[in-house]
Protein backbone atom coordinates (compact mmCIF):
# COMPACT_ATOMS: atom_id res chain seq x y z
CA UNK A 1 0.00 0.00 0.00
CA UNK A 2 1.39 3.35 -0.67
CA UNK A 3 1.15 4.46 2.95
CA UNK A 4 1.38 8.55 2.72
CA UNK A 5 -1.54 8.32 -0.71
CA UNK A 6 -4.13 5.56 1.43
CA UNK A 7 -3.70 7.40 5.30
CA UNK A 8 -5.10 10.73 3.72
CA UNK A 9 -8.33 9.12 3.55
CA UNK A 10 -8.30 9.02 6.95
CA UNK A 11 -9.56 12.20 6.74
CA UNK A 12 -13.25 11.31 5.92
CA UNK A 13 -13.04 10.49 9.49
CA UNK A 14 -12.22 13.73 10.89
CA UNK A 15 -15.66 15.63 9.94
CA UNK A 16 -17.48 14.72 12.36
CA UNK A 17 -18.07 11.28 11.66
CA UNK A 18 -15.98 9.15 14.76
CA UNK A 19 -18.26 5.81 13.83
CA UNK A 20 -18.40 5.10 10.12
CA UNK A 21 -21.16 2.35 8.75
CA UNK A 22 -19.40 -0.04 6.01
CA UNK A 23 -21.78 1.32 2.91
CA UNK A 24 -21.26 4.82 3.99
CA UNK A 25 -17.09 4.73 4.14
CA UNK A 26 -16.99 2.50 0.97
CA UNK A 27 -19.14 5.50 -0.83
CA UNK A 28 -16.83 8.31 1.09
CA UNK A 29 -14.10 6.22 -0.35
CA UNK A 30 -15.06 5.92 -4.08
CA UNK A 31 -15.53 9.43 -3.82
CA UNK A 32 -12.14 10.54 -2.11
CA UNK A 33 -9.42 7.98 -3.94
CA UNK A 34 -7.98 9.86 -6.58
CA UNK A 35 -7.89 9.11 -10.13
CA UNK A 36 -6.43 7.35 -11.95
CA UNK A 37 -5.36 4.87 -9.26
CA UNK A 38 -9.15 4.36 -8.57
CA UNK A 39 -8.76 1.34 -6.55
CA UNK A 40 -11.75 -1.01 -4.81
CA UNK A 41 -12.89 1.19 -1.57
CA UNK A 42 -12.57 -3.18 0.42
CA UNK A 43 -9.09 -3.16 -0.43
CA UNK A 44 -8.66 0.44 1.16
CA UNK A 45 -10.53 -0.19 4.13
CA UNK A 46 -8.12 -3.72 4.53
CA UNK A 47 -5.49 -2.15 4.17
CA UNK A 48 -5.96 0.75 6.80
CA UNK A 49 -7.05 -2.08 9.09
CA UNK A 50 -3.67 -3.83 8.73
CA UNK A 51 -1.63 -0.37 8.92
CA UNK A 52 -4.31 -0.03 12.69
CA UNK A 53 -4.86 3.24 11.48
CA UNK A 54 -8.56 2.52 11.47
CA UNK A 55 -10.26 -0.71 13.77
CA UNK A 56 -13.64 -2.48 12.96
CA UNK A 57 -16.69 -4.16 14.94
CA UNK A 58 -19.33 -6.19 12.98
CA UNK A 59 -18.94 -7.98 9.80
CA UNK A 60 -19.56 -7.57 6.04
CA UNK A 61 -22.45 -4.69 5.66
CA UNK A 62 -22.70 -4.38 9.11
CA UNK A 63 -19.59 -3.64 9.81
CA UNK A 64 -18.87 0.42 11.70
CA UNK A 65 -15.10 1.75 11.52
CA UNK A 66 -13.47 4.30 13.79
CA UNK A 67 -10.07 5.61 14.00
CA UNK A 68 -7.33 3.70 16.39
CA UNK A 69 -5.16 6.13 18.90
CA UNK A 70 -2.37 6.00 16.27
CA UNK A 71 -5.12 6.93 13.06
CA UNK A 72 -6.21 10.02 15.12
CA UNK A 73 -2.59 10.61 15.46
CA UNK A 74 -1.55 10.37 11.89
CA UNK A 75 -4.98 12.47 10.84
CA UNK A 76 -4.60 14.83 12.77
CA UNK A 77 -4.97 18.96 11.70
CA UNK A 78 -2.01 21.18 11.22
CA UNK A 79 -3.00 24.34 13.27
CA UNK A 80 -1.57 27.12 11.91
CA UNK A 81 -2.69 29.69 14.87
CA UNK A 82 0.34 28.50 17.11
CA UNK A 83 3.26 29.88 13.97
CA UNK A 84 0.98 32.73 13.76
CA UNK A 85 1.11 33.92 17.95
CA UNK A 86 4.72 33.10 18.22
CA UNK A 87 6.81 35.60 19.63
CA UNK A 88 9.32 36.70 17.50
CA UNK A 89 12.62 38.70 19.12
CA UNK A 90 13.08 41.04 16.57
CA UNK A 91 16.36 38.45 15.04
CA UNK A 92 16.60 37.03 11.58
CA UNK A 93 18.54 33.61 11.52
CA UNK A 94 20.30 33.58 8.43
CA UNK A 95 21.99 30.20 6.85
CA UNK A 96 24.50 30.54 4.27
CA UNK A 97 26.47 27.69 2.41
CA UNK A 98 28.86 27.58 -0.90
CA UNK A 99 28.68 25.01 -3.35
CA UNK A 100 30.93 24.49 -6.63
CA UNK A 101 29.31 24.05 -9.92
CA UNK A 102 30.44 20.33 -10.21
CA UNK A 103 28.14 20.02 -6.98
CA UNK A 104 25.00 20.93 -8.76
CA UNK A 105 23.20 17.90 -7.23
CA UNK A 106 23.99 18.22 -4.12
CA UNK A 107 22.83 22.15 -4.05
CA UNK A 108 19.40 21.45 -5.49
CA UNK A 109 18.94 18.33 -2.64
CA UNK A 110 20.00 21.11 -0.05
CA UNK A 111 18.10 24.02 -1.52
CA UNK A 112 14.93 21.17 -1.62
CA UNK A 113 14.98 20.67 1.93
CA UNK A 114 15.02 24.40 2.57
CA UNK A 115 12.61 24.79 0.52
CA UNK A 116 10.70 22.14 2.50
CA UNK A 117 11.15 24.11 6.37
CA UNK A 118 9.63 26.99 4.19
CA UNK A 119 12.79 28.97 4.50
CA UNK A 120 12.98 32.07 3.08
CA UNK A 121 15.13 32.18 -0.03
CA UNK A 122 17.33 36.09 0.64
CA UNK A 123 19.63 35.45 -2.65
CA UNK A 124 21.24 32.69 -3.83
CA UNK A 125 22.56 30.80 -1.16
CA UNK A 126 21.28 32.92 1.36
CA UNK A 127 18.32 31.85 3.11
CA UNK A 128 16.47 33.14 6.50
CA UNK A 129 14.11 32.60 8.94
CA UNK A 130 12.55 34.33 11.77
CA UNK A 131 12.93 31.75 14.63
CA UNK A 132 15.80 29.26 16.06
CA UNK A 133 16.60 27.18 12.88
CA UNK A 134 19.32 25.17 15.00
CA UNK A 135 17.43 21.75 14.93
CA UNK A 136 16.06 21.87 11.93
CA UNK A 137 19.45 22.31 10.13
CA UNK A 138 20.91 19.22 12.15
CA UNK A 139 17.67 17.57 10.48
CA UNK A 140 18.77 18.63 7.27
CA UNK A 141 22.92 18.06 7.67
CA UNK A 142 21.65 14.23 8.94
CA UNK A 143 20.13 13.72 5.75
CA UNK A 144 21.50 15.96 3.28
CA UNK A 145 25.13 15.76 4.52
CA UNK A 146 27.21 18.89 5.83
CA UNK A 147 28.43 21.11 2.92
CA UNK A 148 31.60 23.19 2.42
CA UNK A 149 31.37 26.71 3.89
CA UNK A 150 27.87 26.20 5.32
CA UNK A 151 26.80 28.70 8.20
CA UNK A 152 24.12 29.89 9.98
CA UNK A 153 24.33 32.91 12.13
CA UNK A 154 21.54 34.91 14.25
CA UNK A 155 21.08 38.86 12.85
CA UNK A 156 19.54 41.03 15.22
CA UNK A 157 20.22 44.53 13.34
CA UNK A 158 19.69 45.23 9.52
CA UNK A 159 21.37 47.71 7.53
CA UNK A 160 19.68 49.57 4.71
CA UNK A 161 16.48 47.34 4.40
CA UNK A 162 13.43 47.04 6.67
CA UNK A 163 11.97 43.50 8.12
CA UNK A 164 9.02 43.80 5.82
CA UNK A 165 11.76 43.68 2.79
CA UNK A 166 13.28 41.20 4.22
CA UNK A 167 9.86 39.63 4.17
CA UNK A 168 8.63 40.64 0.82
CA UNK A 169 11.95 39.44 -0.97
CA UNK A 170 12.37 36.39 0.62
CA UNK A 171 8.92 34.90 0.10
CA UNK A 172 7.28 34.98 -3.33
CA UNK A 173 3.74 36.55 -1.58
CA UNK A 174 2.45 37.11 -5.48
CA UNK A 175 2.36 33.27 -6.19
CA UNK A 176 0.70 32.89 -1.97
CA UNK A 177 -1.65 35.54 -2.28
CA UNK A 178 -2.68 33.99 -6.11
CA UNK A 179 -3.42 30.51 -4.47
CA UNK A 180 -5.17 31.78 -1.37
CA UNK A 181 -7.35 34.24 -3.36
CA UNK A 182 -8.29 31.21 -6.34
CA UNK A 183 -8.79 28.87 -3.18
CA UNK A 184 -11.68 31.55 -1.62
CA UNK A 185 -13.19 32.10 -5.23
CA UNK A 186 -13.45 27.84 -5.57
CA UNK A 187 -14.78 27.02 -1.65
CA UNK A 188 -18.32 28.68 -2.25
CA UNK A 189 -19.44 26.54 -5.19
CA UNK A 190 -17.55 24.12 -3.60
CA UNK A 191 -19.87 24.52 -0.44
CA UNK A 192 -23.14 25.29 -2.15
CA UNK A 193 -22.37 21.72 -4.20
CA UNK A 194 -22.25 19.99 -1.15
CA UNK A 195 -25.51 21.48 0.69
CA UNK A 196 -27.39 20.28 -2.83
CA UNK A 197 -26.56 17.08 -2.24
CA UNK A 198 -27.09 13.34 -0.39
CA UNK A 199 -24.93 11.38 -1.91
CA UNK A 200 -21.61 10.41 0.36
CA UNK A 201 -19.54 9.37 -3.09
CA UNK A 202 -20.29 13.08 -4.04
CA UNK A 203 -19.21 14.95 -0.41
CA UNK A 204 -16.17 12.23 -0.86
CA UNK A 205 -15.63 14.20 -4.37
CA UNK A 206 -16.17 17.76 -3.41
CA UNK A 207 -14.05 16.85 -0.02
CA UNK A 208 -10.80 15.43 -2.02
CA UNK A 209 -11.33 18.86 -4.37
CA UNK A 210 -11.15 21.18 -1.58
CA UNK A 211 -8.46 19.31 0.62
CA UNK A 212 -6.27 19.78 -2.80
CA UNK A 213 -7.09 23.07 -2.99
CA UNK A 214 -6.13 24.01 0.68
CA UNK A 215 -2.99 22.24 0.58
CA UNK A 216 -1.85 24.04 -2.78
CA UNK A 217 -2.85 27.66 -0.98
CA UNK A 218 -1.21 26.75 1.79
CA UNK A 219 1.70 24.97 0.66
CA UNK A 220 4.33 27.84 -0.06
CA UNK A 221 2.86 29.91 2.81
CA UNK A 222 6.26 30.07 6.05
CA UNK A 223 3.07 31.01 8.57
CA UNK A 224 5.29 33.79 9.62
CA UNK A 225 4.34 35.50 13.22
CA UNK A 226 1.26 38.15 12.61
CA UNK A 227 3.66 41.19 12.86
CA UNK A 228 5.55 40.01 10.18
CA UNK A 229 2.83 39.73 7.92
CA UNK A 230 2.81 41.05 4.58
CA UNK A 231 0.26 43.34 3.11
CA UNK A 232 -2.88 41.50 2.12
CA UNK A 233 -1.99 37.83 3.89
CA UNK A 234 -5.14 35.91 3.99
CA UNK A 235 -4.27 33.09 5.93
CA UNK A 236 -5.94 33.25 8.70
CA UNK A 237 -9.02 33.92 6.62
CA UNK A 238 -8.56 31.16 4.58
CA UNK A 239 -8.07 28.59 7.30
CA UNK A 240 -11.29 29.94 9.20
CA UNK A 241 -12.84 29.01 5.47
CA UNK A 242 -11.55 25.53 5.81
CA UNK A 243 -12.43 24.67 9.13
CA UNK A 244 -15.82 26.42 7.96
CA UNK A 245 -16.13 23.69 5.25
CA UNK A 246 -15.20 20.87 7.63
CA UNK A 247 -18.06 21.46 10.01
CA UNK A 248 -20.32 21.49 6.62
CA UNK A 249 -18.99 18.11 6.08
CA UNK A 250 -19.36 16.88 9.32
CA UNK A 251 -22.89 18.38 9.75
CA UNK A 252 -24.10 16.32 6.47
CA UNK A 253 -22.71 12.82 7.33
CA UNK A 254 -24.30 13.68 11.16
CA UNK A 255 -27.77 13.86 9.30
CA UNK A 256 -27.09 11.03 7.61
CA UNK A 257 -26.13 8.84 10.12
CA UNK A 258 -28.89 9.69 12.17
CA UNK A 259 -31.47 8.78 10.33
Amino acid sequence: MKYNRYADLLDVFSWGGATLGHTLLAALLQGYETEPHRCASVRVVQQLRQHNLIAARGRGAQAEFSLTAQGRQRVGLRDPEPHWQQAWDGAWRVVTFDLPETRRQDRKRLWQALRAHRFGFLQRSVWVWPHDVRQILREIIKVEGVPECFCGFKADQLFLCTDAEIVNSAWDWQAILLRQQQYLRQLPGLETACRATCEPTRWGLLARTEKQAYDQATAWDPLLPQTLWPAGYRGRLLHQRHLRWRALLGDRLSRMTSR
